[in-house]
C-alpha cells in the first residue's frame, strides 16, 4: 500500500506540476500581452491628447501670428504718423484678448533721428484698461532684446524664450516679432505681440490622463514655456533639469525634443517606470505628457490577483481528484509488482490478480500472461542459441588454428638469410598471407592481402596461399608463377574477390632478386649504407581481377647486409583515435632508424609496437601481416 500511496502521489503532484506550468505560462502571457496592449493604448491615447492640445494651442498662436501680420501691413502704411502708430498698438491689444501687449519697434535714428522710438500699448493687469506708452529708453535698451535684435537680423518672424518683461508688460511672456522690410529687405520695424504664458500653464494643467499624469512645453532651446510649475522652473531648461537630477533617460528625451522629434520613450521618474510621449509645434517648441505605468497597467494588475487566487484554488481541487482517482486506478498495480518479483524469481507459474476490466491495466495482466507463456519457449531457445554459438566460436577457433597453421612457422636463421614473418588478423581469420620457401639456393616468398574480412579472405588466401606454393616450385620466371596463379583464381571468382600480392625469386649466392608487383604496396629495401628507399614497381593489377593478364616482371639487386621488409595495408592505413594514418613515410623513417644488428624477429615486433603506439588502442580495423628478410 505503501508503494501505491508514492505512486499515486508522485502522479498526482506531475499533473499538478504540468498543469501549474500551463496555468503559470497561460497567466504570464496574458499579463505580458494585456500589459503590452494597454501600454500601447495609453500611449496611443496620451499622443491623441497631446495633438488636441497641441493643435488648440496652435490655433492660438496662429490668431495671434495672424493679428501680428495684420498689424505689420497697416504700420507699414503709416510708418510716418506717429500716433497712427499708438493707435495701431492699442487696437491691437484690444482686438485680442491673448494678447496681451504690442509694440512697433525701430531702428536706432530711424524716426525723426531719435535713439529709441517704439509705440507700445499693453493691458494693465489691475484696472484691464489699455495704456500706451513709448517703450525704448536707456534703462530698456531693446536694441539687444532677442525679440528685436533676432528678427531684425533675420528678416523673418520670431518667437522668443519665454522671459519676464520688466519695463514693459511687467509678466512672464513670449513676444511673436515679425519685421517689416524695405524694398531693399533692410528692416525698418518690427511688430511685435506678447502673449501671458500663464493661459498655457493653466491649458496644460488640466491634461491629466491619470491622477499622477503631467504635461510641459519647452521652447527650441529647451525653455520650459508651460507647466504646473512654471514659477519654480523659470530659467530652467528640460536638458539642464535632465542633467541636474542625472536622469540619463531624462536627457535623451530633452535631446529628441531639442531636435523636434516625436515620438514615445520609457524613462524613470520620482522612482518608478513611466513613458512620455513628445511632439514639435509649428513654431518650433515641443510638448509632451509624461504617464506611469502603475497607473495604466494598476485594473489589469487587479485582474490578475484575481485569476492567481481562483487558479491556485483550482490546482489543489484538481490534486486532490487526481489523487483519488489514480489511487484507485492503480491499485492492482501492487498485486502485479509482487507477481513479477515472483516470475523474476523463477517462478514462471504465479497466478496473476484477475482484471475485471478490458482497459489498460487488463491489457497489462494478458501481457503478463503472454510473457509468462513466452518465457518458457524463449528460454528452451535461448539454450539452444547458445549451444549453437558456443559450436560455431569453437570452429571459428579450429580455422583460425588451421589458417595459423597453413602459413611457415618455421624460421631460417643462417649465414645465407634471417626471415621472419607474422599475422595478426582483425577478426578470428582473415585474409592476409605469406609464404616462402628455398629451392636450389632460391630463396622463393611472397606477402598477399585479400580484399574483404573473415572466413570468406580466409578461404580466398587459403587457395591463393596454395596456388602460389605449387606454382612457385615450377622453375618458372616469377612473373609467369603471378600470371598462373591469377588465372587460376580467377576461375570461377563470381564474388569478384581479389588479392593484392608481392613475390619475388631471390638467388642467395649473387643477391640477383626478381619480382613481381601485382597491386600490392611497395616493399621497402633497407641498404647496407643504412639508407632506405621504396623498391621502385611497375603497374601491375592484382590477382583475380580477370583471367589472360600479363604480369611484367622487375630485377633488382639485393646487396649482402640488407633488408627487406614486406608489409600488408593494415599497417600504413593503421588509425589513431582521431582517424590520423600510420602511413608510409613513418614506415620509411622507421626503417632507416632500425639497427643494422636486429634480426628480423625484433624488427618484426619492434614494427609491429610502432604501429600499436600511433593507434593509442584505438580497434584494429584491418589485417596486419609483416615480413623481414634479412642477407
Amino acid at each position: 500500500m505503501t508503494a501505491d500511496k508514492s505512486f499515486s502521489k508522485r502522479l498526482s503532484l506531475n499533473v499538478l506540476l504540468m498543469t501549474s506550468v500551463l496555468f503559470v505560462s497561460a497567466i504570464l502571457v496574458a499579463a505580458i500581452s494585456s500589459h503590452k496592449l494597454i501600454s500601447e493604448e495609453a500611449a496611443k491615447s496620451a499622443s491623441n491628447m497631446l495633438d488636441a492640445v497641441s493643435n488648440q494651442m496652435q490655433v492660438k498662436l496662429s490668431e495671434v501670428e495672424s493679428a501680428v501680420r495684420n498689424l505689420a501691413w497697416i504700420a507699414s502704411q503709416n510708418i510716418d504718423d506717429e500716433q497712427a502708430l499708438y493707435d495701431i498698438t492699442a487696437r491691437m491689444v484690444d482686438g485680442n484678448p491673448s494678447i496681451v501687449g504690442s509694440a512697433i519697434a525701430f531702428p536706432d535714428g530711424y524716426h525723426n533721428g531719435e535713439r529709441f522710438f517704439s509705440p507700445y500699448s499693453y493691458r494693465d493687469q489691475e484696472s484691464g484698461l489699455i495704456v500706451s506708452t513709448q517703450l525704448g529708453n536707456e534703462s530698456y535698451d531693446y536694441f539687444y532684446m532677442d525679440w528685436y535684435l533676432i528678427p531684425s537680423l533675420q528678416g523673418k518672424p520670431f518667437w522668443s524664450e519665454p522671459y519676464y518683461d520688466e519695463g514693459g508688460g511687467e509678466q512672464y511672456m513670449s513676444t511673436y516679432s515679425y519685421p517689416i522690410l524695405d524694398s531693399d529687405g533692410r528692416t525698418m520695424a518690427v511688430v511685435t505681440a506678447d502673449i501671458n504664458l500663464d493661459w498655457l500653464s493653466d491649458l496644460v494643467s488640466q491634461i491629466r490622463p491619470y491622477e499622477n499624469s503631467f504635461m510641459f512645453m519647452v521652447t527650441k532651446t529647451g525653455s520650459f514655456v508651460a507647466t504646473e510649475q512654471i514659477d519654480s522652473l523659470k530659467g530652467e531648461t528640460l536638458y539642464s533639469l535632465a542633467s541636474r537630477i542625472g536622469n540619463e533617460s531624462l536627457i535623451g528625451i530633452s535631446q529628441a525634443m531639442l531636435k523636434g522629434e516625436k515620438g514615445m520613450k520609457r524613462y524613470m521618474y520620482d522612482g518608478q517606470l513611466s513613458f512620455v510621449v513628445y511632439g514639435p509645434l509649428e513654431n518650433g517648441w515641443s510638448a509632451a505628457i509624461s504617464c506611469r505605468y502603475k497607473e495604466v497597467l494598476a485594473r489589469t494588475s487587479q485582474m490578475h490577483l484575481v485569476l492567481i487566487l481562483i487558479g491556485t484554488i483550482g490546482l489543489f481541487l484538481l490534486f486532490i481528484a487526481c489523487y483519488l482517482t489514480v489511487r484507485r486506478l492503480t491499485h492492482p498495480l501492487v498485486e502485479f509488482s509482487d507477481a513479477a518479483m515472483s516470475i523474476a524469481q523463477g517462478n514462471f507459474n504465479t497466478r496473476l490478480p484477475v482484471i475485471k476490466y478490458d482497459d489498460e491495466i487488463g491489457k497489462l495482466r494478458n501481457s503478463f500472461d503472454y510473457m509468462q507463456k513466452s518465457l518458457f519457449t524463449y528460454i528452451d531457445e535461448l539454450k539452444s542459441t547458445t549451444s549453437a554459438k558456443e559450436r560455431f566460436e569453437s570452429e571459428l577457433n579450429i580455422a583460425r588454428q588451421i589458417q595459423m597453421h597453413m602459413v611457415p612457422g618455421n624460421f631460417p636463421c643462417n649465414a645465407d638469410f634471417d626471415l621472419y614473418a607474422m599475422i595478426q588478423p582483425a577478426k578470428e581469420v582473415g585474409g592476409d598471407l605469406y609464404d616462402f620457401f628455398v629451392k636450389d639456393r632460391k630463396l622463393l616468398f611472397t606477402i598477399g592481402d585479400v580484399s574483404g574480412k573473415g572466413v570468406p579472405a580466409s578461404l580466398f588466401m587459403a587457395i591463393t596461399r596454395s596456388a602460389f606454393r605449387f606454382i612457385a616450385g615450377l622453375d618458372i620466371p616469377i612473373d609467369e608463377v603471378v600470371s598462373n596463379i591469377n588465372n587460376s583464381v580467377s576461375n570461377g571468382n563470381e564474388t569478384g574477390m581479389f588479392v593484392t600480392m608481392f613475390a619475388a625469386c631471390l638467388d642467395l649466392d649473387t643477391g640477383e632478386m626478381e619480382y613481381c608487383n601485382a597491386g600490392h604496396n611497395r616493399i621497402v629495401v633497407k641498404n647496407p649504407d643504412g639508407s632506405a628507399r621504396f623498391l621502385d614497381q611497375t603497374a601491375n593489377l592484382a590477382i583475380g581481377v580477370f583471367d589472360g593478364f600479363q604480369f611484367k616482371r622487375q630485377q633488382t639487386t639485393v646487396g649482402k647486409g640488407s633488408r627487406l621488409i614486406l608489409y600488408t595495408d593494415g599497417v600504413t592505413e593503421a588509425e589513431a583515435a582521431d582517424k590520423s594514418q600510420f602511413g608510409d613515410q613513418a614506415l620509411l623513417s622507421w626503417a632507416q632508424n632500425l639497427p643494422a644488428d636486429m634480426n628480423s624477429k625484433d624488427a618484426t615486433d619492434d614494427l609491429l609496437a610502432n604501429v600499436k603506439k600511433f593507434t593509442g588502442g584505438n580497434e584494429q580495423n584491418d589485417d596486419i601481416t609483416i615480413m623481414v628478410i634479412g642477407v
